[in-house]
């Protein structure tokens, strides 16, 4: 059994955005980053990770002042044209950085279901600002009413629901569809993996790709699905094992399977408290080892992956972007998720703590996901820029997440209004318009 600490992680990011194998991959020509400058390539990186969301001056002015530089100012100029040469890959290879040191040798870490990681693939969107550059590789897009263009982009992203750990996420062309992105993100699940989704993945092709991975599956599925589905509907079972073939294509070139394919999965009835039912399809086939029982909860397991994008736009704020490029987008965009799980890694450990101080309370309390964010925020470049002080400040930030919780109210039901936002007009993002406070 092993166990690794925040510290670990901190190390980690550190020497891969200290070295200088990392600076010559990562500038986009063997002349950048070569001379000091006031903001060196190292600080650069560091900077981005607070995730700059006030004007960008500000933002600026404030960390010099925590970095405690001789250097008194940096224009917002000399910063754009420096991030300029940043390749946005640097962010997306320290977040699978991280995910990999999280995932090995720290077994008492990970919260697994019968020996399985639960993960789930879902997209959303999100709106990016207006211009040009976007428009071509976004694509524009009107509400009903037809008031005005904005541009939305297609997220994509696979997520560790137990442990709250983004494994992969991409940001691409809205006309992307779901199911080839989750295609893309199956590199990054591995054998034994559990990865649960609504009814708009379900495919023979997705499937059959998972059992050649030897990775489980759990669909809702939709009635209309197949036949098979169809007549296990009409058949009023509870469960029963059917198998579902390849579907007729006009070809069958550079397909993973022959038109003679066939995968054997099961499929189970769950009765909603509202009366509705719903079909799930798994390839978990051992009744004993997996009841019936089981499936309703293990599906809801899925909801996380909603609460994380909730968390992604409303507390991250990826849509808050401090530049219009693709690249400043990109970026930010993988910047976020990284910041994601450091928040994820950085808290996990306190949970326990709000438990043991809270636990004669009325409700159960979790750390306040925003607040806490915030004080990583305030005190990221203290822990990464300071090795010797760094467990000090981890301290101080554990006990601001203890004393800064919120109450769980389980059993709330809100109706869902699906019309509630589809007039509405969302407003234009103004390129020098920025919070100054």
């Amino acid at each position: 059994m092993a166990l690794k600490t925040p510290c670990h992680y901190i190390a980690t990011s550190n020497n891969f955005i200290f070295s200088l194998h990392t600076k010559q991959r990562y500038r986009l020509s063997e002349k950048d980053f070569i001379r000091n400058r006031k903001l060196p390539f190292e600080y650069l990186v560091l900077c981005m990770l607070k995730m700059l969301r006030r004007s960008l001056q500000i933002e600026l002015n404030s960390f010099l002042k925590e970095l405690r530089s001789s250097v008194k100012s940096i224009s917002s100029s000399a910063f754009i044209q420096s991030r300029k040469k940043l390749n946005p890959d640097l962010f997306y290879d320290l977040n699978n950085l991280i995910v990999k040191e999280y995932y090995s040798d720290n077994d008492e870490r990970v919260s697994l279901y019968k020996e399985h990681r639960v993960l789930s693939v879902d997209g959303s969107t999100i709106q990016l600002p207006l211009t040009n550059e976007l428009k071509d590789i976004y694509g524009t897009f009107n509400n009903q009413k037809i008031t005005n263009d904005v541009v939305i982009a297609r997220v994509s992203v696979l997520y560790d629901v137990l442990n709250e750990i983004v494994l992969d996420g991409k940001l691409c062309n809205f006309q992307q569809g779901e199911v080839p992105l989750c295609h893309e993100h199956l590199q990054y699940a591995q054998k034994g993996d559990l990865i649960i989704m609504d009814r708009a993945y379900p495919s023979f092709e997705s499937s059959y790709l998972m059992k050649e991975k030897g990775i489980e599956f759990l669909y809702r599925c939709k009635i209309t699905f197949s036949n098979q589905v169809k007549a296990f509907y009409e058949s009023r079972k509870k469960e029963s094992l059917v198998e579902i073939k390849a579907k007729q294509h006009k070809s069958f070139k550079n397909l993973a399977y022959k038109p003679d394919s066939s995968i054997t999965v099961r499929l189970i009835r769950i009765t909603l408290p509202s009366g509705e039912t719903e079909i799930l399809m798994t390839s978990l086939l051992d009744t004993e080892k997996y009841e019936y029982n089981e499936f309703k909860n293990l599906y809801f397991k899925r909801w996380k992956v909603e609460t994380f994008y909730n968390r992604f736009k409303n507390i991250i704020g990826v849509e808050n972007f401090s530049g219009i490029s693709n690249q400043f987008i990109q970026q930010e965009f993988n910047c976020a998720l990284y910041l994601s799980n450091m928040q994820t890694i950085l808290t996990e450990d306190v949970q326990t703590q709000v438990e043991e101080k809270y636990k004669n309370r009325k409700y159960e309390y979790k750390i306040n996901k925003s607040l806490s964010l915030g004080f990583i925020r305030e005190r990221l470049l203290q822990l990464y820029s300071r090795k010797d002080t760094a467990e000090n400040i981890l301290m101080e930030l554990q006990e601001l997440f203890v004393k800064n919780v919120v109450p769980v109210r389980n059993g709330r039901n809100n109706k869902r209004n699906v019309d509630k936002y589809r007039q509405r007009t969302k407003p234009k993002q103004f390129m020098n318009r920025r919070i100054v406070f």
